[in-house]
């Protein structure tokens, strides 16, 4: 197998893969409707939780004393076991990446390129991230990393933007849980947790590319509570500017919260700030998942996974356009289906299974040494 040792990413850019992947299509489609005006209550708890749960991949691949994710999974299960189990994975991580390319493109060809066909700008899109991979996932990296303080100075803007418009209301944050905890938890469990956190598994198989593995635990922690930092300012944005219904006002809220701000009869219309910060979340994220993908037919085809991202990227492109035919019907499928049916299982059951056999293998190792 082709190594990918010469592709190295430092710890800054690893802190901002991970805050730009949490964000990607969260910040499209938003968080927690469900409860209400305490929306931002349910991101800081699945973001507390989000963040032990990064911390859990990184040690279960430490635990493992293994690279990446797939070699852990053949010592634990063996070569052919693992195989399949590789494959089930590249089926999952392209078709993750393909919901994520298609959230933004409902957003683009809805509401500023409304003559562009979606089929377009998925496939536009796609060729961009895989000419990135093509180059190597240290590529990304370091073009994530430029634009990274741009995605800050933006989100924070829009925000700031809002307040000094006057478009804000902070009693749409009252009254705090009046229907209790409930709602909360529904927000929470299983939606928020497997989307983005538990998503953050395919980070478990760039921990490889680090040079300084005994810092990296803390800076994935820290990324993925900025990251979920970022999420509940932009939570409260729009709970404070559009309400809480802001659902059923809006497919894409922090888009026309964007289109609120009018400063001195001169700043308006900078909705395409936000395009910028979504697009950006978006090339991450789908880039990863892709990448995720490309590797694990790198491991079962023995070939570098580069030789793979052109025909791979016409999968990807064909599962974003075809995995819904509608927007409602892809949010309904994305928010209900898909958190049980597949998230749970590749992120939490199966990863679990795998540290139950290598502690059991571990075991009878020393009992057998003894």
């Amino acid at each position: 197998m082709q190594s990918n040792k010469k592709e190295m990413i430092t710890l800054w850019q690893f802190f901002v893969l991970i805050t730009l992947f949490n964000m990607g299509g969260s910040v499209i489609i938003g968080q927690a409707y469900e409860a209400g005006q305490d929306a931002w209550i349910a991101v800081i708890v699945s973001g507390v939780i989000g963040t032990v749960i990064m911390l859990l991949y990184y040690y279960l691949i430490k635990y493992s004393n293994e690279k990446n994710y797939y070699l852990l999974m053949k010592k634990a299960v063996g070569k052919w076991a693992a195989k399949f189990l590789i494959f089930l994975y590249i089926l999952y991580f392209f078709y993750s990446s393909g919901v994520v390319i298609r959230d933004l493109g409902e957003l683009m060809v809805s509401s500023i390129f409304v003559n562009t066909p979606l089929e377009v700008f998925c496939v536009t899109l796609t060729l961009t991230i895989a000419y990135m991979l093509k180059l190597g996932i240290e590529i990304l990296s370091r073009t994530t990393e430029i634009f990274f303080p741009y995605f800050a100075i933006f989100i924070i803007f829009v925000g700031l933007g809002v307040l000094f418009s006057g478009n804000m209301e902070f009693e749409n944050l009252l009254p705090i849980m009046p229907e209790g905890i409930q709602p909360i938890i529904k927000s929470v469990f299983p939606s928020m947790i497997t989307f983005p956190y538990g998503e953050l598994i395919v980070f478990t198989m760039l921990f490889q590319h680090s040079g300084r593995k005994k810092q990296l635990a803390k800076v994935v922690a820290f990324g993925v509570f900025i990251s979920f930092l970022l999420l509940c300012y932009s939570t409260l944005i729009q709970i404070m500017t559009l309400g809480s219904d802001m659902r059923i006002r809006s497919n894409f809220p922090l888009l026309n919260v964007a289109r609120e701000i009018s400063l001195l009869n001169f700043i308006e219309r900078v909705d395409l700030l936000i395009v910028f910060v979504m697009m950006l979340g978006v090339i991450v994220k789908a880039g990863i998942l892709f990448y995720g993908g490309l590797l694990g037919i790198q491991h079962i085809a023995d070939i570098s996974y580069r030789k793979f991202v052109l025909p791979m990227s016409m999968i990807v492109a064909f599962i974003s356009v075809f995995v819904a035919d509608t927007y409602v019907e892809h949010i309904e499928e994305g928010l209900k289906v898909i958190p049980l049916l597949l998230n749970v299982p590749f992120q939490f059951i199966i990863p679990f299974c795998l540290f139950l056999l290598l502690m059991i293998k571990k075991i009878k190792k020393k009992v057998g040494a003894n």
